[in-house]
């Protein structure tokens, strides 16, 4: 009898006490597992070629790619700011009363024009320009030549090298001469040793191709050069006056021969 109370007693104690053994070992194998998972995770984080690159100065693709997105972004939202700006602008600059400011760059662009003229004669450039003394047989001495000589065929007919308005028609060095302005692009040519009846007068409007006279051999200076008296003498000049030879330029700078 005393036997089996004591079997009872064992019995019921390794019941009681067996459920806090089996917790305690749970417990020591969860904080085992635990700790390895850590140290694992320690070690991958430590070993990543991310972190690696981050410590290194280096930054994410991500990181690259958000930023690649952003820039985008900005440069089409620029984009579509220009051309709604320019809408507007274009819309005012229709409207009566409005006038759009333009910068000094815009207004020299709009003023520039393209030179377009044509040759008064064919022919042969005989004598280059020159403002440096050159020498002529006419006066065996040496002159500048503020124009160039253009030979061709006695009465060959003379055109203006492009619109413009008679200024003077007269005698000079050169012979019978026609000055014309043309306020299109700033400029006055001047046609000599024309023969003395010349198709236009003082005022008279003339268009590019319009005749102007006939070659004649009406000039003085230049009557005794080696290539004879057929020739147009041509000059250019800044402005609408001849007489300040500091503003004449070379005529093959703008007519090619």
């Amino acid at each position: 009898m005393k036997n089996k109370d004591s079997n009872k007693k064992l019995s019921n104690f390794f019941r009681r006490e067996g459920f806090y053994v089996v917790l305690f070992v749970s417990l020591c194998i969860i904080a085992v597992f635990a700790a390895l998972t850590t140290r694992n995770n320690k070690v991958i984080t430590k070993n990543s070629p991310v972190l690696q690159e981050e410590q290194k100065g280096v930054p994410k693709k991500e990181n690259n790619i958000s930023k690649a997105l952003v820039e985008n972004e900005k440069q089409e939202f620029d984009n579509a700011l220009r051309v709604e700006n320019s809408k507007k602008e274009q819309k005012q600059s229709n409207k009566p009363g409005i006038a759009v400011i333009k910068s000094k760059e815009e207004i020299a662009v709009s003023k520039v024009k393209e030179h377009k003229f044509i040759k008064p004669v064919e022919g042969e450039v005989v004598m280059k320009y020159s403002t440096t003394p050159i020498w002529w047989d006419t006066t065996e001495s040496y002159r500048p030549n503020f124009g160039i000589a253009i030979k061709t065929k006695a009465n060959t007919p003379v055109k203006a090298v492009a619109d413009g308005e008679v200024k003077s028609v007269g005698y000079g060095d050169f012979g019978m001469t026609v000055v014309i302005y043309h306020s299109e692009y700033g400029k006055s040519t001047m046609y000599g040793n024309l023969a003395k009846d010349v198709k236009v007068k003082k005022g008279d409007k003339v268009k590019q191709g319009n005749e102007l006279g006939k070659i004649g051999a009406t000039a003085v200076r230049g009557s005794k050069e080696k290539y004879g008296k057929d020739f147009l003498h041509l000059e250019m000049y800044e402005g609408s006056k001849i007489d300040d030879k500091n503003k004449c330029v070379n005529p093959e700078k703008y007519i090619k021969y």
